[in-house]
């Protein structure tokens, strides 16, 4: 296998072509330039200009590597096989997460990289070219944001736990659940954007995102920062995060800890604490 690249060397990469690609265009789109994938689901010029770009450095960065960019896999999904466990070195690119705000002129979006071998993730990279703002981790290494490493603390109490929660399209009785039991927690925040929502983990400002749409491009590089934070994250059955995975009924739950964890699991979406 092939040495691995410096994870500097990454972010310096991530944080040209997002900011020459993506940043450039951001609220200056042509009608034209925006399109459906499929119903609601956009994709932009920028979108296909910064995974391009990525791809092409990353390439160059580490010859023989396999992309498996969120676009060409819209029109491949064969691509994500190279995911599975084997001795290909694989980067997932997002090349902007949060497309509905930045289609909109709204400034939440990020570009988000990771890096697999041998069908696990050892590095991850999220870029809010916004506000020039980068985290990146390395399996091992620890999670930086801007330069300074973070480590999680146990975070508040229950009642003070701010967090992102999407309800669409969960079973119903557990949406039924979480819903009424909002008065158990803190302020809710969603920002339609999952890598700002990791990156605000990290910062403290948000405490535990919940998922339902699990793409490997929208989590792989988030998971990788916060569990070297010293977060924990499962789905609410209990079960691990699996990047070949993207369909499944138990949402997944990433949290600042794993006694943040079991609180929200049991008093939120009122599930037993008994795994």
């Amino acid at each position: 296998m092939n040495k691995l690249p410096d994870a500097a060397a990454v972010a310096d990469i991530i944080r040209e072509v997002s900011r020459a690609e993506a940043l450039s265009r951001f609220q200056s789109l042509a009608a034209h330039e925006i399109t459906e994938k499929g119903p609601g689901d956009l994709v932009t010029i920028a979108d296909l200009e910064t995974e391009r770009a990525l791809e092409r450095a990353l390439g160059a960065l580490l010859p023989g590597s396999v992309m498996v960019g969120e676009e060409a896999v819209a029109g491949n999904p064969g691509l994500l096989d190279a995911l599975k466990t084997g001795d290909d070195l694989c980067w997932i690119i997002d090349p902007i997460d949060g497309t509905i705000n930045y289609a909109h002129g709204v400034p939440l979006f990020a570009t988000m990289v990771a890096l697999v071998a041998g069908g696990e993730v050892v590095g991850g990279w999220i870029y809010d070219p916004v506000h020039d703002s980068m985290a990146m981790a390395e399996k091992g290494g620890g999670a930086y944001l801007d330069g300074r490493r973070i480590e999680l603390g146990p975070g508040p109490g229950l009642a003070r736990l701010s967090g992102c929660l999407h309800l669409t399209g969960y079973d119903r009785e557990l949406a039924a659940t979480a819903a009424r039991n909002f008065d158990n927690v803190g302020p809710l925040l969603v920002l339609h954007c999952a890598g700002l929502e990791y990156q605000q983990m990290l910062n403290g400002r948000l405490h535990y995102a919940v998922y339902l749409r699990t793409n490997p491009w929208d989590h792989a590089p988030g998971l990788m920062l916060l569990g070297e934070a010293g977060g924990h994250t499962a789905r609410l059955d209990g079960s691990a995060y699996d990047l070949n995975v993207i369909v499944h009924p138990s949402p997944l739950l990433a949290a600042v800890g794993e006694a943040a964890w079991h609180d929200l699991r049991e008093h939120l979406f009122g599930l037993r604490n008994d795994m």
